[in-house]
C-alpha cells in the first residue's frame, strides 16, 4: 500500500512537533509546561487492591506530596498564616505511623485542614472512586440543630431514611444509642478544621451519612419521634446512591415563577434555556439554591447572565503568581480561566424583573458566588441564612501517591468589588440573611 505524498508531510510536521514539545518539556520541565498541574489530574493513578496496605514508601511519597504541592502552589503565599513547616513537623510522625489505610488518610487531610479551607481536602482511594462515579455513600437525611432537636430537614428519595418511613420535621432522639444532640456535639467536637463553623457542620453532616472512615460501620441506629409524637427505632445500612444535580422551574401563584438549582453541574447547561422559556413571563423570581453545595464556576457566570444586560463586572480572582492560569509559560490560557476579570455578559433577553435568592447554611462555594455577585450589583435579594463561608475555587483533584487525591490548591478566589465580606484568602460570606 501506498502513503499520499500529503499523509507523509502531514506525519513528519506531527513528529516534528512532537520533536519540539518533548524538547521544552526536557529543556524546562514540567513546571513550565504544565504549571497547573492540568494535565495529572484524575490520569494513571490506581489504588491497592482491595486488602492490600500502602507500604512504608507509598505513605512517604503519599505525605511528600501532598505537603510539597500545598507548599508551592497554594493560592496564598503565606498560606493563610499558618506555620507550614510547623504543621509538617507536628503530624508526618502520626501520619506515617497511622494503624491502617483509613487513619492515614484520614490524618493527611487533618494535617490539610490546618488551612482551614474548605476545599483543599484530601480524598481516600475509595471516597475519589466515588467523587469520579459520581456516586454517595449516605443514608438520606439533611439534619439540623434547631434550638437542642436534631430534627430532618429533608429526606433523599429512594434512600435508606426514606424507605424507612422518616419524614422532613421528624426529630432524632438518639443516635447509635446516645441522645442525639449529645452525638451532634461530640462530632462537631472531633470535626476537621475548616473555614467556618458552618463548614465544620457540613462535615457533621457527611459523616452522618457515610460514615467515619476511621471507624467505618455500614448501619447507624436511630430512635426518630415521628410528627404526630410517638416514636419508634430503626436500624438504616448506608447505600450508594447517585449523585445527581437537577435544575428545574415551575409557576408558582401570583405570577411568580420558581427555579430550583440543586447543584452547580456544568452538564446542567443544556437545561438553562428551557427553564427560562418556562418562567419568562413572571412578574418575579425565586432562584432556590439552599443545599446547594457549588460546582461549576462557568454554570454559574452562564446562570447569572441571565439577569444582566449588557457587560457588568463583578470581580477579580486571585492566583498564586497574580498570573490566569496556563498550559507552555502562558501560551496557551483556559478558555473562561484565562483572565483575572470577572464578568457578566447579558443574554439577548434577560430576565430584568425582581429576583430573591434563597439560601441557608448548606449553600456553598458557586452558590456564594450567585448570590454574592448578583446582590452586590444590586439584582438580587438574598433571603435565609448566612451561608457556609466556603468560596474558592479549584482546578480539580490531584493524585496523590497510593490512590488518593488532593483538592488541588492551584486556586482562584473571586473578589467582589461592591461586597467587603472577603476572610482571609480562603472563606466568602455571602450576606446576612434578610428575615
Amino acid at each position: 500500500m501506498q502513503i499520499s505524498p500529503f499523509i507523509r508531510r502531514t506525519s513528519r510536521s506531527l513528529s516534528q512537533l512532537f520533536t519540539v514539545v518533548l524538547l521544552v518539556f526536557t529543556l524546562l520541565g514540567c513546571a513550565a509546561l504544565d504549571p497547573n498541574h492540568l494535565l495529572t489530574r484524575r490520569i494513571g493513578n490506581q489504588a491497592p487492591a482491595d486488602g492490600v496496605a500502602l507500604d512504608a514508601g507509598t505513605r512517604q511519597r503519599a505525605y511528600d506530596f501532598v505537603w510539597n504541592r500545598i507548599n508551592e502552589a497554594y493560592v496564598d503565599p503565606k498560606l493563610n498564616g499558618v506555620d507550614w513547616d510547623q504543621v509538617g513537623q507536628d503530624h508526618q510522625d502520626k501520619i506515617r505511623a497511622a494503624a491502617n489505610d483509613a487513619v492515614f488518610w484520614k490524618s493527611l487531610d487533618s494535617m490539610v485542614a490546618e488551612l482551614g479551607d474548605a476545599h483543599t481536602r484530601v480524598l481516600s482511594p475509595h471516597q475519589y472512586a466515588l467523587d469520579k462515579d459520581k456516586q454517595s455513600l449516605t443514608l438520606g437525611l439533611l439534619l439540623a440543630d434547631l434550638g437542642g432537636d436534631i430534627v430532618v430537614m429533608a429526606v433523599t428519595p429512594a434512600s435508606p431514611a426514606a424507605k424507612a418511613g422518616i419524614e422532613k420535621g421528624n426529630r432524632l432522639l438518639t443516635i447509635d444509642t446516645l441522645p442525639a444532640l449529645a452525638w451532634w456535639n461530640a462530632q462537631i467536637s472531633k470535626a476537621r478544621k475548616n473555614s467556618t463553623d458552618r463548614a465544620r457542620l457540613k462535615s457533621v453532616k457527611r459523616v452522618f451519612n457515610s460514615g467515619d472512615s476511621e471507624a467505618p460501620t455500614d448501619t447507624l441506629d436511630l430512635q426518630v419521634e415521628r410528627n404526630d409524637g410517638s416514636n419508634y427505632q430503626t436500624l438504616l445500612t448506608r447505600t450508594l446512591l447517585p449523585r445527581k444535580e437537577t435544575l428545574t422551574a415551575k409557576l408558582l401563584d401570583g405570577g411568580v415563577g420558581y427555579i430550583r438549582l440543586t447543584g452547580f453541574d456544568a452538564q446542567l447547561g443544556g437545561y438553562i434555556q428551557p427553564v427560562f422559556r418556562t418562567v419568562q413571563d413572571v412578574k418575579g423570581l425565586v432562584v432556590d439554591l439552599r443545599g446547594n453545595g457549588g460546582g461549576s464556576l462557568a454554570l454559574s457566570i452562564t446562570l447569572m447572565n441571565q439577569f444582566v444586560s449588557g457587560r457588568v463586572p463583578i470581580g477579580t480572582r486571585t492566583t498564586r503568581t497574580g498570573k490566569p492560569p496556563s498550559l507552555l509559560m502562558g501560551l496557551i490560557p483556559l478558555g473562561t480561566l484565562g483572565t483575572l476579570e470577572l464578568e457578566l455578559v447579558g443574554v439577548k433577553k434577560p430576565f430584568l424583573g425582581p429576583v430573591v435568592v434563597l439560601v441557608d447554611s448548606d449553600s456553598a462555594s458557586a452558590s456564594e458566588l450567585f448570590a454574592s455577585s448578583l446582590q452586590a450589583i444590586g439584582r438580587v435579594q438574598i433571603v435565609g441564612e448566612i451561608t457556609c463561608g466556603c468560596l474558592l475555587g479549584y482546578l480539580g483533584y490531584a493524585n496523590v501517591p497510593g490512590g488518593g487525591a488532593l483538592a488541588d490548591p492551584q486556586k482562584t478566589l473571586a473578589e467582589i468589588r461592591a461586597n467587603p465580606n472577603v476572610v482571609g484568602a480562603a472563606t466568602f460570606i455571602a450576606a446576612q440573611a434578610l428575615l
